[in-house]
């Protein structure tokens, strides 16, 4: 059921800002999602499970794009987003039916790879955040990120990359290149 709600939530997002688009963003600001837990999103324990997280997380990045005006070049483009690595820490559980914000922003990109930050808050606080490494692809292949951005803020400028993430993305390439082993 969950995945049946991102089959139709993120498409009718697309939808949406086609016909009465979303307030604009631009594309070094955060935005803000607010959503609730509901009964799908429960597991055992009645908090949402954890790997519901990175379909609201699908669905709050989709809302970044739209808001930065990148999605509807990225519909018309015909370019696919995908995902190559995830990295996720919970600090505290969302019960069911707790109302809770995620926030999403670009921290940086590189010639491959966006770097997005989101962040889940509920009225009690941090509940999580998660790194996500982001690339566009066309039928040529890797559609690289400044080409991308251009299109939604010229002469956009990347930010620097955090020690952090560059630490994650060292330890991600590592671990690739012991499984090809």
């Amino acid at each position: 059921m969950a995945h049946y709600i991102n089959f139709v939530r993120i498409p009718a997002l697309a939808i949406r800002q086609h016909l009465r688009p979303l307030p604009p963003l631009g594309v070094l600001q955060e935005d803000c999602v607010r959503m609730r837990v509901w009964p799908n999103d429960i597991d055992f324990n009645m908090h949402m499970n954890n790997g519901r997280y990175l379909s609201i997380m699908d669905y709050a990045r989709t809302h970044l794009l739209a808001r930065t005006r990148l999605l509807s070049h990225i519909i018309r483009a015909r370019w696919q987003p995908l995902v190559g690595a995830v990295w996720m820490t919970y600090r505290r559980s969302l019960p069911l039916f707790a109302a809770f914000t995620v926030a999403s922003r670009f921290v940086c990109w590189d010639d491959r790879w966006f770097y997005i930050e989101q962040i889940f808050t509920s009225r009690e606080g941090l509940a999580a955040i998660g790194w996500v490494k982001g690339i566009l692809r066309d039928a040529q292949g890797n559609v690289e990120p400044q080409r991308a951005l251009e299109h939604a803020s010229p002469g956009i400028l990347c930010p620097p990359m955090p020690e952090a993430i560059a630490a994650w993305n060292d330890l991600t390439r590592e671990k690739l290149q012991a499984g090809n082993s």
